[in-house]
């Protein structure tokens, strides 16, 4: 009987200690926003001079990780392999600049866009006279993989177009005078224009005829309609309470043309 009794004694103490250990797990796993993101892309997410990820994006989802009861984990990568880390649930959400297309949507979940952007040509007005999109009949353009920019660069016949893994390599090259220009986002693009004041950026709404203003999402996996529904909320909190606009007046010196709805 005393065996017997002190048997059950050890099986419930273990199975106990497997509960808690359990219970912990989930609380971990819970309480963390992981997510995703390429930090070669200032103004929205890059490496500070201490190697830490920064950028408007970093710092909205930081705040929307709080405001969800959550602490912000981020893990990098390249950015055409994001959404196929996600679905492989290394992170449970993409923030990246991302642009909501239609092909996109068919793979992912998207979030209330959060930036609105227009299209931007960059180029060394020394070595090219670009007024209108046309103007890149004839030229090499350097453009991200995976990105818009990439599609749209392709939308003008006569373009050739080099893709390069980060938008970093290829402004390098555009000042190194191997390329004639970058098509990119515009705010991407005055980013680094800024910081290279031989290059000038042309602000385009239109490509051979089609539409490229763009909004960006909050990208999640299609059967995670909850933490859609959660990332959305918490982004309407930031907006209310004025966290959305302080971050974008730090990032790009204007109060925010656009706001989340």
């Amino acid at each position: 009987m005393k065996k017997t009794a002190f048997a059950r004694i050890v099986v419930l103490i273990v199975v106990a200690a497997v509960i808690v250990t359990v219970s912990t797990g989930c609380k971990a796993k819970t309480g963390t926003l992981n997510w995703g993101t390429d930090p070669t892309y200032a103004p929205f997410e890059y490496a500070d001079a201490n190697n830490k990820p920064t950028g408007f994006d970093v710092e909205l989802m930081e705040a929307i990780a709080v405001k969800m009861g959550k602490t912000s984990n981020l893990t990098s990568g390249a950015f055409d392999g994001l959404l196929l880390a996600l679905q492989g649930k290394k992170f449970d959400a993409v923030c990246a600049a991302m642009t909501i297309t239609a092909d996109r949507e068919k793979e992912v979940l998207f979030s209330i866009p959060y930036y609105r952007a227009d299209m931007g040509i960059m180029y060394n007005p020394a070595k090219n006279t670009i007024t209108k999109p046309e103007d890149l009949v004839g030229k090499t353009v350097g453009v991200q993989t995976g990105t818009t920019g990439e599609i749209d660069a392709k939308l003008i016949t006569g373009v050739k177009v080099n893709s390069y893994p980060d938008i970093q390599l290829a402004t390098l090259d555009l000042e190194n005078g191997k390329i004639d220009a970058v098509v990119n986002d515009y705010p991407v693009c005055t980013t680094y224009a800024s910081a290279h004041t031989e290059l000038k950026v042309l602000d385009t709404t239109s490509m051979a005829g089609q539409d490229l203003t763009q909004v960006y999402g909050i990208a999640v996996r299609k059967d995670d309609t909850q933490l859609k529904s959660d990332i959305d909320a918490a982004l309407r909190k930031a907006v209310a309470d004025g966290t959305y606009a302080s971050l974008y007046q730090k990032y790009f010196f204007a109060s925010p043309p656009y706001l989340p709805k």
